[in-house]
């Protein structure tokens, strides 16, 4: 997963290379594009999220380049939306994952009465069902914040320069990069294709007003 991860922000640099013109062309401003999780997830990952209720094959993460008038740039994920996507998944499935929980524990929803529950030190079988529900929508912290850590290992940033129909990136401590080109839509948008382990990525970047 880290290695399609860095691929995708390294992916995210071409975009500069689609805008054409004479050198120093002002290209600056803030470009956002979304990717779907299972884009940069294995399939064994998906896997794992389906086998407890939850099917994240349609959620979405930002990434970001910022393109300053200073000809310097920063890129980098932006987890808030996924964040919000994905909490919401979780809640809105959180009697499939609580059932699907019970299964691999060899039990039902129906096995857990007042007294079962009771016996397990809780008032009634719905405080407990309460309680997992609290302990799953509080894991969420502990895994967002694995998720914010992994990723900021991949923020990039360093200087820019427009030349001709391409833009040439330097990042802070590492060599020149020149990289591929991109597609100019006709609505805007900038399209990215990258390949990774014989698997096409595409990006599609918009500039945000």
């Amino acid at each position: 997963m880290k290695k399609k991860l860095a691929l995708m922000l390294a992916t995210v640099t071409a975009v500069a290379t689609i805008f054409t013109g004479c050198g120093g062309k002002d290209i600056s401003g803030n470009y956002v594009s979304e990717i779907k999780l299972a884009q940069f997830s294995s399939q064994e990952d998906m896997q794992a999220l389906a086998d407890v209720g939850i099917n994240a094959g349609d959620i979405t993460m930002d990434v970001t380049l910022e393109l300053s008038d200073d000809n310097t740039f920063t890129m980098a994920f932006d987890t808030t939306s996924f964040k919000d996507q994905f909490s919401t998944l979780v809640d809105d499935n959180m009697d499939t994952i609580i059932d699907k929980s019970l299964e691999s524990e060899g039990y039902s929803r129906s096995d857990i009465t007042d007294e079962v529950a009771q016996y397990a030190g809780y008032e009634s079988a719905d405080a407990l069902f309460a309680d997992l529900e609290n302990e799953i929508k509080g894991s969420l912290d502990d895994i967002y914040s694995g998720i914010d850590e992994e990723l900021q290992e991949y923020s990039v940033s360093g200087d820019y320069k427009v030349k001709k129909d391409s833009v040439v990136f330097v990042v802070n401590g590492e060599d020149e990069l020149l990289l591929d080109k991109g597609t100019l839509n006709e609505d805007g948008s900038i399209t990215v294709n990258s390949e990774s382990d014989g698997t096409v990525v595409s990006l599609e970047f918009e500039l945000q007003q």
